[in-house]
């Protein structure tokens, strides 16, 4: 049997691969409960837990983070976008330029086996989650069928369970209670993704720890705007009493004031009096509270979309649904999580599989996940229309496909095709009507000039005589095969197109235009 390695040369144990390592466990260091520490956070309590994640302990880390998308509904929303952005997107395995029957022969087994993992946009969820704590770890629970390695699961396992190596930070080991420093992963085991939003260590790379300060914000301005509810809702109750009254009498009333707060009755001498001071004046003071908490907002839409406007997007129309999901990510954003993402699962899922079932090879193939732009559709259907009407040939399929229509079967009822309607040209009676008024509203503003006359006469006749050539290049379009044969109609045609209308207007024209010029000439010579 051939010994394998994985890509840092480590050896591969296949007797290792079927067992279950990283379970949790009541006896073990990896356990699901939380020690909460966003409970009373502070920002110098916030510093030292990012202190102690720099240092190679991310545990409390991995735990705030777990809360903040647990509290935080904003912040659930837009990191649950950026995730499922990505995890929805089409898979595709691509053979190497050139490949060699050797490795085509890889490709198509790499295809196989990622089609038979069950809800594999789902297991890409949770391998995603690196983008928000900066890494994260699923085991791969692998089967041997007839001698094939298959990958029957892949399942989460909570960041915390994981810390990294003292020397470098960047090497993720698991938690055991054998080893202070954690246990190496055993190779072909685990997909292990790092996520990273910017450079350095990754324990530091995920988005929520920028977030975190908002967090840390959002919660001071929530609490006192809560305190300042609470207060502002009642109105301020206040006790009179006489100068003669006793400590007793004084006590009597304090004490029936503060029952007004909550049973809403009391028993106080006649001598005595309870006022109610409405609280006004203070409708700043509640929009301070939030505009800072939409700030905040603001800020870690800005750090997880790369964007605030989506954020409360609606959709567009047809063909949006698509490019409303995209647009709520960034672009580049979205481009570079699929672009990190296809990385890792070419290597933690990719090459295992192949080396398993059919060992090494040259060149392997690469796992992508594939973000095209999104089109508009409305856009597309009137430029294909267009293309379509001046004889361009268009496959049916093409459109079938980006339209995602099914093609009718056969003895399907389809819908009647629409009739094309020509350009609406005005009647030659409607538009000199219309004209004449025009020109007549005109006259009663001020006098036209000869120049203008001549032009608005002639676009009123040249109407009339461009309606024939209209019609007649309209229907040849319609019975063209291509473009080549409509010019060659038109080609044919343009002898036989009435022109003398046509120019015997543009003569009459000139002449007008002459004869008014010389008029103009001579006034101007009397008038000297």
């Amino acid at each position: 049997m051939v010994t394998l390695y994985n890509h840092h040369g480590e050896k591969i144990d296949r007797g290792e691969l079927k067992e279950e390592q990283s379970a949790p466990g009541l006896r073990s260091v990896r356990q699901v409960f939380s020690s909460y520490p966003s409970n009373a956070l502070t920002p110098v309590r916030l510093s030292s837990i990012f202190q102690m994640a720099d240092q190679g302990d991310p545990h409390a880390q991995c735990e705030l983070f777990e809360e903040m998308e647990e509290k935080d509904l904003h912040l659930t929303s837009v990191l649950g976008t950026r995730k499922r952005a990505v995890s929805g997107l089409e898979i595709r395995v691509e053979a190497p330029d050139g490949a060699d029957a050797r490795e085509k022969k890889a490709a198509d087994l790499l295809g196989e086996h990622l089609a038979g993992i069950e809800n594999l946009s789902e297991k890409l969820v949770d391998v995603l989650d690196a983008i928000g704590k900066g890494y994260s770890a699923s085991e791969i629970i692998w089967e041997i069928y007839k001698q094939e390695a298959i990958i029957a699961d892949i399942k989460w396992r909570e960041p915390k369970w994981f810390r990294f190596d003292q020397d470098t930070m960047s090497e993720l080991r698991m938690l055991d209670i054998a080893s202070p420093d954690g246990r190496a992963l055993t190779p072909f085991k685990y997909v292990t993704h790092f996520h990273k939003a910017k450079s350095g260590i990754p324990v530091r790379g995920g988005i929520l720890r920028p977030c975190a300060w908002m967090y840390l914000f959002k919660n001071y301005d929530f609490k006192d705007w809560v305190t300042f509810a609470e207060i502002y809702a009642q109105p301020l109750r206040v006790g009179k009493y006489p100068n003669s009254a006793s400590e007793q009498e004084k006590d009597v009333l304090l004490q029936a004031v503060a029952n007004m707060g909550s049973d809403a009755a009391a028993i106080i001498p006649e001598s005595m009096l309870i006022e109610f001071v409405e609280a006004g004046g203070k409708t700043g003071s509640t929009d301070l509270y939030e505009r800072l908490a939409r700030f905040c907002d603001e800020q870690m839409s800005k750090g997880v979309l790369g964007q605030t406007s989506s954020a409360d997007a609606q959709s567009g129309g047809i063909g949006t649904g698509q490019a409303d999901l995209h647009g709520e990510v960034r672009d580049d954003l979205l481009k570079s999580d699929a672009r990190q993402l296809s990385g890792t699962l070419s290597r933690d899922i990719g090459r295992p599989i192949i080396d398993l079932n059919m060992g090494p090879v040259r060149r392997y193939p690469k796992i992508t996940v594939i973000v095209e732009d999104p089109e508009d559709l409305a856009l597309l259907g009137k430029n294909a229309n267009l293309l379509h009407s001046m004889g361009l040939p268009i496959g049916q399929d093409f459109l079938y496909k980006k339209f995602n229509i099914p093609k009718p079967e056969a003895g399907e009822d389809i819908l009647p095709q629409a009739m094309r309607q020509p350009p609406d040209l005005p009647d030659a009676d409607e538009q000199q009507s219309t004209d004449l008024a025009a020109n007549a509203q005109q006259a009663d503003s001020s006098p036209a000039e000869p120049s203008d006359m001549i032009a608005e006469r002639m676009n009123q006749e040249g109407t009339v005589s461009m309606r024939g050539w209209l019609d007649a290049i309209e229907t040849m379009l319609a019975q063209a095969d291509s473009l080549e044969h409509f010019r060659a109609m038109l080609l044919a045609a343009y002898p036989d197109l009435d022109g003398d209308r046509m120019g015997s207007m543009i003569a009459n024209a000139m002449l007008a235009a002459e004869v008014a010029g010389r008029f103009d000439i001579e006034e101007s010579a009397g008038d000297a």
